[in-house]
């Protein structure tokens, strides 16, 4: 399937990320869905990872959500289109949507304010995954800093029985170098609530300014500062075995598609070989 973007009154990234067991896709115009819906009936499994369709006029990039934001209307903007995205999986049976919830900031608000607004938006999206029987996994990011804490995010969906996490490697190392914090101890703290992976690497933040999502592959190695794939994997299984794994890739590193079915092939050995490893300790 074509997945170049659409020039048009608005860009659709109209990305088709592959996974273990499917693919994931995410951010496509209300024109193009009947020959993505025609795609994916050849897929074993599929996620969607919100916005699907975009709104052409929803007020920012796809991939950013207002839920705290201090303006109500922008808020608002999010929560309708994740009623229509959940409304679409529901339909099409995927295995669940994937939600981005901070955002960048909430300036203005006290920091009552925006637990207020939290949980106020985590028990509409419980709504959602309850009325449409669609899982909704939030994925955890630290760019809103009145909102960073993975401990508060964990509290927060462990309260909603409709709500999940997804993990996003590459999201949770820049949110341990914005915060400060160890990165193993964040990746411990949601790994017990994770069900979905997102897989990527870097080193730096640098790494994501010039290559946005390297990749994972046996080269790039924990010694030469990328993240330990093996054991990420190793610790989020532990807790899942069935935990969903996509392969976020962007091909700026490294373009060459053999390079990244290497990585991909090298990833789906590990996991087997996690899952089989703990099974045998249990």
């Amino acid at each position: 399937m074509e997945t170049n973007n659409l020039m048009d009154e608005r860009n659709y990234e109209q990305c088709v990320n592959r996974a273990l067991n499917g693919c994931q896709v995410f951010d496509f115009g209300v024109t193009d869905l009947r020959e993505l819906r025609s795609y994916l009936y050849a897929m074993p499994s599929f996620s969607i990872h919100a916005p699907l369709p975009t709104p052409e006029d929803y007020p920012a990039h796809a991939s950013t959500s207002f839920l705290l934001d201090p303006d109500p209307a922008k808020r608002q903007a999010t929560l309708d289109m994740l009623r229509r995205t959940v409304s679409v999986a529901a339909q099409w049976g995927a295995q669940y949507v994937v939600v981005h919830f901070g955002g960048l900031h909430s300036e203005g608000l006290s920091r009552a304010d925006v637990l207020e607004l939290a949980h106020k938006a985590a028990a509409k999206l419980d709504a959602l995954a309850v009325d449409y029987r669609v899982p909704l996994h939030v994925e955890y990011a630290a760019y809103n800093p009145s909102f960073s804490s993975a401990q508060e995010l964990v509290d927060l969906v462990a309260g909603y029985a409709g709500l999940d996490i997804c993990l996003d490697v590459g999201h949770a190392r820049v949110g341990a170098q914005m915060l400060g914090v160890d990165e193993w101890a964040l990746l411990e703290t949601l790994a017990p609530h994770t069900r979905s992976l997102h897989l990527w690497t870097l080193r730096t933040r640098e790494d994501t300014r010039r290559y946005r999502h390297t990749p994972v592959h046996p080269t790039l190695t924990p010694a030469g500062g990328w993240i330990d794939v093996p054991r990420v994997l190793d610790l989020v299984l532990r807790h899942d075995p069935a935990c969903d794994i996509v392969f976020e890739n962007d091909s700026i590193y490294e373009p060459d598609p053999g390079w990244q079915a290497e990585g991909e092939a090298w990833v789906r050995g590990l996991a087997a070989s996690c899952v089989e490893r703990n099974a045998g300790r249990g």
